[in-house]
């Protein structure tokens, strides 16, 4: 079965973060992208064996938030 996987860089600690929109709780964390890979196979796998609801990604926001407005794009 194929995911959508989405991955950022994690800015405070170092590292990256991945997680899968589609499996609740779905989610993890690793120094190198390599590292990560292994990581959200792993807990996709997880999340399959705990039977977690698997849902299709609804669409994806980018918005930027200042003092004033909340603009969407």
């Amino acid at each position: 079965m194929k995911y959508s996987v989405v991955i950022e860089e994690d800015k405070l600690d170092g590292g990256y973060i991945a997680y899968v929109p589609g499996l609740k709780g779905c989610f993890t964390q690793a120094d190198t992208l390599d590292e990560l890979k292994a990581n959200i196979i792993e807990a996709i796998e997880i999340s399959q064996e705990e039977n977690q609801p698997v849902g299709s990604l609804f669409g994806v926001w980018e918005l930027e938030v200042n003092s004033a407005t909340v603009a969407s794009h």
